[in-house]
Formats: C-alpha cells, structure tokens, sequence
C-alpha cells in the first residue's frame, strides 16, 4: 500500500470563509500551489479520486470552491456538503438530487443510484465524467460514501473530498486510494511569512511585521482564524492604517461575538466532556497531561487530541495546551467566573506552579488574579517582569500594581515605567520612575543596585544627560549622609556607592558623547567591579564593558567592540534585572558594532538571536527590525528598498521603541525620500525635528547626519554639505573616527571631493570591511587609474557598498587607460552588471530595455552636443562651463545610460529620449 503524498507548505490560503455563506469573497492565495496538482490530478486519466486533508478552517471549503470555478466550462460540476446533522441518515446529504423520489425508493440503492445516473445526464457538460466536489466528507453516511464510490467506479463521476484527519476519510471512499486510483494532499496551517502574506492581501497594503505575527500567533496559522480576527480588529478599530501602514492601536485583543461565533462553530464536533476539558486547559494552559487527566479523565483529553486541538506544551515537559492561543482567549472570556474560580479551586490544590516556565507562571498568575485569589508577592513580580518582557504591557501593569512588600517596589516601578514605555507613553514612563525615592532599610547593596538600574532605565526610556546625572547626585548624598559601623564607614559600601556615581554618569556621558572623559572612567569601573559584593560585580561589569564597546565603536574601533560587548552578554545576571532594559542594553550595542563596521548579515542575525533567546519575538520589536533593514539598504545603496522598510518602521516606532531608534529611522526616511524628490519627505523631516533626539549619541549623531544630507538633497544650497562638514569637525574632537567617516562619507555621495584626503585617512583608520572598501575608493578617486577604481569596485561590491561599486566600475571602464587590457574592461563590465542587477536595475546588457534614464536638462544639453561630434572643451566653450564639469556630467550620463563610452552614446541617447517620449 502507498503512502500518502504530503505537499509541503502546502496551506492553501483562500479567499472564502472555511463555513459557508459567513462573509463575502475574499482574496484568494494558493500558498502550497496545490490548485495546479489537484487540476492536473483531475484531469489525469488513472485518477478518479482526489482527497484533501487538513484541519478544520485551513481553507478546504475555499479550495473546492476554485476547483468549481475552474472546471465549470469543461464538465458537471456538483457541490456536496457533508453535515454532523445527516451523518445518521442514509443518503441525506444527497437529498437535493432525490427529491422527485418516494419513501421507498429512497431506502433503494438501485432507485437511488439510477435517480443520480439521471441526474448526471441532465447536467452533462462535454464528454468526461461530472466533478463531485465533496466538503466535510468525514460527515457523510456509510449509504451515501458506498454510493458515491460506486459511482466513481463507473466512471460516471471523479470525487474531490475534502476532510479533517479525524475521523479522516471515509472507509468506502478510502478503498478508491488502496487500489491506486486517488491522490493525497495535504493541508498545512501557514507559516509566518504566508500569515503575514495573507495579512497584507486582506488589507491591500503594508502591514506592520509585529501586527501580521501577532494576528498569526493568536490563530496558531488557522487561515479562517486569522481571517476572523483582521476583520474583527478593522471592525472594532483597533487595526487602522497610518501612512499607507496597517497596524494594531491596541495590545488587547477585542473580541466579538462573531470571533466567538466562528471559535464554537469549530468546536462543535467535541463532547460536552470534552469541552469541559477545554475550557479548563484553556484556563490553566500549560497544565500537567496526568493531572489534567485525573481531573477531566482521559477519555476527553484523548477526544482532545485526536480532534487537534490541544497540543504538547513544550520544553520537554508533559504539558498540554491549546493549539491556538485564540481559542483559549475565547473560552476563558465565556466561561463564567463561579465556574472558572470553582475550577481554580479544584485544581490549584494539586499543582504546582513551575515557575521556570513562563508560560504555565503567567497563566497561573492571571487565572488567581481573575479568581481573586492571592498571589505572594514574589510571584507577582517575577510574572510582571515576564510580562513586560513579552510586552504584555496592560497585564505587567496589573500585576506590578497588585504589589505590596516594599522590597519588590523598585522592580514594581520600573515594570510600570517600562509597560508606560512599551505602549508608548512616555511622560507617564518618566512619571512612573520619579514615584521612588532612595530607601535604605534594604540594605546599601540594593539601594546601590536600584540607583544604578534606575539610571539605566532613565537612559532607555530618553530622558537627558542632566536627568541621569541627577540621579547619581541622590546618590552621592545618600552615600554621604549614611552612618558607617561603630563610627566608621562600611568600605565596601563606601566603594559600591562611589562605583555607582561613576557609573550613572557614564550612562549620562553615553546620551551626551563625552568619550574623551568616558575612557578613564570606564577603565576604572571595570578594574574595580570585582570588588564589589553580590549581584552588584556582574552589573557593573556587563555596563561598564557595553559602554566601552560603544564608545569604541564611535571610535571606529568596531571589531574591538564587538568582542567586549559579547563578553557583556555572557555575564549572567538576576532575571529581575531584564526590566531594566539590561539585555537590551548589550544586544543593541552588539548590532551596532556589526553594523558599524558593516558586517550586514550578521547584524541582523544576532537581532534574530536575540529575540529568539530572550523569549521575545523578533516581529514583537518590529520598529528595530525595520529601522536595521532599512539602515543596511541605504548602505548598500538601495534606497528605494529602504523607504518602505522606514516608512514601516517609523509607524511601529511611533507606538512602541524601546531602543529609541525613531530619529534614526526617521532621518534615514528623510534622506531616503529626499534623494528620490519625494513629497514624503516634508512629513519625514517633521518626523525627524518633533520627536527629538531621545538616544545614545552615538544613533543621535548618525541621525543627524543623514538629516544634513537629506536636506542638501531636497535644497541644493551647500547648507547641508556644511552641516556634514561640522559634524565631521565635532566627532573629530572626541576622535570618533567612526561617526567622522560616516559624516564625510555622506558629504562625498553628495559630490563633495573638497575633503577627499581627510575622507581617505578616516577611513583607513576605521575597522571594518565597509570602512576599507571606502578607503579604497577614496584612493581611486584621489589618484584615478582604471586598474584602482576596478580594485576598489570589487573590495566595494565585496562588502555589499553595490552603488559606489558601480560608480567604480564605471570609472574604471571610462578612465583614459582602460584600453590597455581587454581582461580590466571584462572584469569592470561584468561587475557593473552585477552591481546593477542588486540595485534593481538589470544587466548592463538590459539596463536601457528595462529602466527610463533621468537625465537633468543640463545633462541633456552636454549628451546632445556629443552626439553631434563636439569635443569635451568645445562643448565646455559652447555651454560656459569648465571641462572637467562637463567630464563628471558625462561620466554620470554613462552610468545612467549603462554604458562605457561616447561611442555608444548615441544609441544610449536615442534610446533613453523614445523611452520617454513613451512614458
């Protein structure tokens, strides 16, 4: 026997609701291509039967549905719908096509089967056998599955059954795949890509990453699930699109009867036993298999499990839970509150809490809360601190405020600040941080670690260098003011508070970019960080070595960098202390070393790294994950591909950013838009200016930068150019050779070559494969030569730079000496052609077929005179200008043009005008 063939991906995305006639058509996507393989199965001759299974909601019914409307024209095609109602009657299903029949025919196979046959016949369209497409085939009659294959065998009809994998398919119907003549597809739940694909189909435009995997999260990939709840969240008004942008306005789920409505539609097919089970994993999740089943008894957590709709809880524990998270927020809203606390009281008694495990702690921690039970303290604050984490912001509020042992208060406030900030409300944030005074009945160490940890949240929620510092102020004052044992200070107390002040102002030097003081300072810290007690080391240690790593890469000491802040993030450090944006605070200064020194790649996967490991989806932080996108593209020089990216981004951070990546973001959508004439680009500038600069120095001073840039592109004044030039100037005083080069780097992308040889020097001195790939190209621009700009095209292609890489390769197949080996020329062309391709522009053999050259109308006038013959001083003479603008206008026509030289001028030219003219 053979086995059955799985398709992988194979969830077909439909554009129908899985329960017929709830709501119109919607876009239809066909993720897993299965149309194709069940068309041509169809139409196969050894073929007479096709079988698609899948769970329920995973769009069966809306597959069917195509495959009426592809095979209407060419045979009969006819519609059956099994129902739980007519499982027990005998040909009930079929009762549409036996109407004309009596009672007793009915009960006769033969009348029934002849009845069919003429059925058939009146509807015969062409030569081949009718289509039975056949939804929910696990509901029909023995009487009817026996009837339906008898037909097949005939030859009179080919079935399409649809069914859930239990019961299954039929047993008459199944002995059509035993003997070979029927084909098996699989349907599977979507994958995030093809949630988030589904998403942006319903929506018609972009939607936000965190938005689209929340919404596939919740539906654990149930295509009608997803769909239910985009269109109960457009409904209610918490999904709306800003700037072209759909996302979610609010972090709580707002569901409607109609969710519900869908949710027990699909539950139907389960026992009340069954369902009582349900509603109490539901209300436990993840829960004990064994205890679950002495509670509710095995027979229904089985029912359970062959209906899919719990699944194993995960980390290798004997857990249960539900498969969809959506179904748990349903039942535990309809199940009523005397039935949830009763349950409550039955099984809490035989539980324990794991508080290892995140999943069961917040549930557990929810339900008692739900129930008014009491909850200690000490799990109270480790479940706020995962909530917020998780930026389960609205329930990390609840339970911090449900708080009340003082020795928890500090941790309390900053879960509160940190949910104010997760959802955007930040003065509420900063409110929320100044409700705590310095209190030492705790003890020196905790007050030392709650200021330090203070102060880093201040730092992470944008609050000024003169805030954070006035922080370490209380402290010295709280330091001074304490009486010591006997008489005397405590020395290591005296040493921990004096460690700290320093501490908290570096924090402040950070926000400010004082790295001439930062140096000493950070050297100190991290020599006398082993002499400090308890918890108190490993935090100073993991900052004090953050920061350096940051100011290194300022620096452009980046590699350095990368290797402090990796040891940072190997310090373990107290759970409690994730709120305070600790791991935050070294994963972001590890990205942006690897961005800094352009290892693109691995930037992005240590995000991925990051958020996987802290238990925090990468689409959660969406705004960061975006902003890192968008920043590599512009690097890279796709600029286009990096606008939709910010765009996105600066909506997602508009609510949410904890990294503080909204200027950045918005400076770089500036540039971005302005470089393209743009009208967008007044609303990023705006963007840019109201929101302030609430970040490390070292992403305000690059913000900055792309903002000068971007207004010298939308001005043409040489204002920007000089605000380029002062940037440079100010990051050369604290030596940050880093945020020098990428000032100067913007300046000569402008066409400023007036610091072409600073720009070379800086760029030699700053590590990384980006900053030598510069150096390189600085070179070839200082010295020329095609043999130096061929060299610097491939160290820039090498290191993804791919615009200066064409520039180059366009230089080298224009410079004078080109001609000299047929071997350069080679080399050159096909690196621009390369180039070109990942800038989106095709091969240079394809570039004038498939891209519209824009040229300024004075480049049109200097093309136009060389193609009539004029030489470069006769066309300088003629226009009034010098020869060697009419040099770099040319030399730019050509690489628009995607051509080497005057002698394809012409072509190029005549071309590009029809191209135009047609556009």
């Amino acid at each position: 026997m053979k086995e059955p063939r799985s398709h992988d991906n194979a969830a077909a995305v439909h554009g129908h609701v899985g329960e017929r006639g709830t709501r119109p058509p919607e876009p239809w996507l066909d993720y897993g291509h299965l149309l194709p393989g069940i068309t041509a199965a169809i139409r196969a001759d050894d073929c007479s039967a096709v079988f698609i299974v899948g769970d329920s909601g995973l769009g069966a019914s809306s597959l069917l549905a195509q495959l009426g409307s592809a095979f209407g024209g060419e045979r009969a095609v006819v519609p059956i719908h099994g129902s739980p109602s007519l499982t027990a009657v005998p040909y009930g299903v079929l009762a549409p096509f036996l109407a004309h029949l009596s009672l007793a025919d009915v009960s006769s196979r033969v009348a029934v089967l002849r009845s069919l046959w003429d059925y058939l016949e009146g509807i015969r369209v062409g030569t081949g056998p009718a289509l039975l497409l056949v939804d929910d085939a696990h509901y029909l009659d023995d009487a009817t599955c026996a009837m339906l294959a008898e037909l097949v065998q005939a030859g009179w009809a080919k079935i399409v059954a649809a069914c859930i994998p239990r019961p299954g398919v039929p047993g008459p119907l199944l002995r059509l795949w035993h003997e070979g003549t029927a084909e098996w597809f699989d349907l599977e739940p979507l994958t995030a890509e093809q949630g988030h694909e589904l998403c942006e189909a319903l929506l018609g435009g972009i939607v936000l990453n965190s938005t689209s995997h929340g919404f596939w999260t919740e539906a654990g990939g149930n295509t009608l699930l997803l769909k239910t709840l985009v269109r109960e969240a457009e409904s209610s008004g918490t999904l709306v699109q800003r700037h072209g942008v759909w996302l979610k306005t609010a972090a709580t789920p707002v569901h409607t009867v109609k969710l519900e409505a869908v949710v027990k539609l699909q539950l139907m097919r389960i026992s009340a036993a069954g369902r009582e089970a349900l509603s109490l994993i539901a209300l436990a999740e993840p829960v004990d298999e064994t205890l679950i089943n002495v509670v509710a008894g095995e027979a229904a957590v089985q029912e359970l499990v062959d209906q899919h709709l719990i699944k194993p809880g995960g980390n290798g524990l004997p857990n249960l839970r539900l498969v969809n998270p959506v179904y748990g927020e349903v039942l535990r809203s309809i199940v009523p509150a005397a039935q949830s606390l009763q349950l409550h009281r039955q099984l809490i008694s035989r539980m324990d809490v794991l508080e290892d495990n995140p999943d069961s702690l917040l549930r557990m921690v929810t339900w008692s809360l739900d129930c008014g039970a009491d909850v200690p303290d000490r799990l109270l604050i480790r479940a706020a601190v995962l909530s917020a984490r998780l930026l389960q912001s609205e329930t990390a509020l609840r339970m911090a405020g449900a708080v009340r042992d003082m020795q928890w208060q500090s941790v309390a406030q900053a879960v509160i600040a940190r949910s104010y900030f997760n959802l955007g409300r930040r003065d509420e944030a900063a409110a929320a941080l100044t409700q705590e005074t310095v209190d030492g009945a705790a003890g020196p160490s905790h007050v030392v670690s709650s200021s330090v940890l203070r102060a880093v949240t201040l730092a992470a929620v944008g609050q000024s260098a003169s805030v954070i510092r006035a922080e370490a102020e209380v402290l010295r004052e709280w330091g001074e003011q304490q009486p010591g044992i006997e008489g005397q200070r405590t020395p290591d107390a005296k040493a921990s508070v004096t460690l700290a002040v320093t501490m908290i102002g570096l924090l402040a030097g950070s926000v400010d970019g004082d790295y001439e003081r930062m140096g000493p300072e950070l050297e100190h810290v991290l020599l006398q960080s082993g002499t400090v007690e308890g918890s108190l080391a490993p935090l100073f240690r993991a900052l004090a070595l953050a920061l350096k790593a940051e100011m290194l890469c300022a620096l452009g000491r980046g590699r350095q960098a990368r290797l402090l802040v990796l040891e940072a993030a190997g310090l373990a450090q107290p759970q409690e202390n994730d709120v305070f944006f600790i791991p935050e605070f070294i994963s972001a200064r590890l990205v942006i070393c690897a961005l800094a020194v352009g290892d693109w790649a691995d930037a992005q996967t240590l995000l991925d790294r990051y958020y996987e490991s802290s238990g925090v989806s990468m689409a959660t932080f969406g705004g960061a994950a975006y902003v890192v996108a968008g920043y590599i593209a512009i690097r890279q020089g796709k600029s286009g591909d990096a606008l939709p990216l910010l765009t996105a981004g600066l909506e997602a951070l508009r609510d949410s950013d904890p990294q503080n990546l909204f200027g950045l973001c918005a400076a770089m959508a500036f540039y971005a838009a302005a470089g393209a004439g743009l009208t967008e680009a007044e609303r990023f500038r705006a963007d840019y200016k109201d929101w302030g600069q609430h970040s490390t120095h070292l992403l305000a001073a690059q913000a900055n930068s792309f903002f000068d840039a971007a207004l010298e592109l939308l001005n043409a004044d040489g204002s920007g150019v000089e605000g380029l030039h002062r940037n440079a100037d100010n990051a050369a005083k604290e030596n940050a050779t880093y945020l020098e080069l990428h000032a100067l780097e913007l300046a000569l992308g402008l066409g400023d070559l007036s610091r072409l040889d600073r720009f070379c020097e800086t760029a030699a001195a700053t590590e990384g494969e980006w900053a030598q790939a510069l150096a390189e190209y600085g070179r070839a621009l200082k010295f020329g030569g095609a043999a130096r700009y061929l060299s610097a095209g491939e160290k820039l292609q090498a290191a993804t730079v791919y615009h200066l890489a064409a520039k180059a390769y366009g230089l080298a197949l224009a410079a004078p000496d080109r001609g000299r080996t047929k071997e350069l020329s080679a080399v050159a062309r096909a690196g621009l052609a390369r180039c070109n391709e990942e800038l989106g522009q095709g091969s240079e053999e394809t570039q004038n077929e498939s891209v519209v050259p824009k040229l300024t109308r004075r480049e049109w006038d200097i093309v136009n005179l060389a193609v009539q013959g004029l030489s470069d001083r006769q066309i300088a003479d003629t226009l009034l200008i010098s020869v060697r603008t009419v040099e770099g206008h040319l030399y730019r026509c050509y690489s628009k043009l995607g051509i080497t030289g005057r002698d394809e001028l012409a072509g190029a030219a005549a071309v590009a005008q029809g191209a135009s003219s047609t556009s």
